[in-house]
């Protein structure tokens, strides 16, 4: 896993006191985070380095920012600092309610600029979450595998959310499976299924493609329009499914909307789905094996 630079004693500490109770800015209710992200996000402060001076590389995470007096939601919604509403998570520590706003990792700097200005005397800490992002734009295509929405002809017309599904947190979902998630007793085992429940993977096809590797050894779905990539396709039927694979997956992951061809019934039907697209940097991955003709 990878930490910021500030993520200290008093970091460690805030982790304790997160639970699973999440709302957004405008109190809607929201499911609770399943124990697969309880998990993840306590994991954090095993892992830490002893010394407490962990090594900063590259991510893209999201992190969480622990909410403190004179701050509060309503204070971080009005300033308009950020260009979305983040996601507030509500723990438990030992002087009552704690609240932590959830954000990219892009947005720290932004985060940090404003609290110099505005509120001088914090000094705020940046706990990282390494789970798989899932941010889907509800008026924007965007994250869409192969598909750049920032071309002027792909930049939505009118608003209206409905032509853009999946939507955020919609269940059941389909998901297309290019590596060891496309293996039903691996299902199994990650969501911890009882030994009579059935994992069911359809084969699978999607468009503007391709499968690398990093590390030597992991598959990395990549942009690469005109080609297809073969797989399985499988319906997650709930959140607490879904945050098991973004936990497995890790923040070298990031869910995008994709259209999934599968076989049901003998039939090919075409699907709105998502699946899990490499997140990571252009160099990380390996190099593309190429095949050299022998000439006679």
């Amino acid at each position: 896993m990878e930490y910021p630079d500030d993520l200290d004693l008093e970091g460690m500490n805030a982790l304790d006191e997160l639970t699973g109770d999440a709302a957004p800015f405008d109190h809607t209710p929201a499911p609770k985070l399943s124990s697969e992200l309880e998990d993840l996000i306590r994991a954090t402060k095993c892992q830490t380095p002893a010394n407490g001076t962990p090594k900063r590389k590259a991510s893209k995470m999201d992190y969480l920012f622990k909410i403190a007096d004179p701050i509060t939601p309503r204070i971080l919604a009005s300033a308009a600092i950020l260009p979305t509403q983040p996601q507030i998570h509500q723990g438990q520590g030992e002087d009552g309610d704690t609240l932590f706003c959830q954000f990219r990792d892009i947005d720290i700097l932004t985060i940090k600029e404003w609290l110099a200005t505005t509120y001088p005397t914090i000094s705020p800490t940046f706990i990282p979450i390494n789970v798989a992002r899932k941010a889907l734009f509800p008026f924007s295509a965007y994250p869409t595998l192969g598909y750049d929405t920032t071309l002027p002809h792909r930049r939505p017309q009118n608003i209206t959310s409905s032509e853009y599904l999946p939507a955020q947190n919609q269940y059941p979902v389909w998901y297309f499976f290019y590596g060891t998630l496309a293996n039903s007793s691996h299902l199994a085992h990650l969501f911890n299924s009882p030994s009579d429940q059935q994992h069911t993977l359809l084969p699978a096809m999607i468009h503007s493609g391709k499968i690398r590797t990093w590390g030597g050894k992991y598959k990395a779905l990549v942009d690469n329009p005109g080609t297809c990539v073969e797989g399985c396709a499988y319906e997650v039927v709930s959140q607490e499914q879904e945050d098991a694979l973004r936990v497995y997956e890790t923040a070298k992951y990031e869910v995008v909307r994709v259209e999934i061809m599968c076989r049901m019934d003998f039939r090919a039907r075409f699907v709105k789905g998502l699946t899990f697209q490499f997140a990571g940097e252009e160099g990380e991955l390996d190099e593309d094996e190429v095949e050299v003709a022998s000439a006679d």
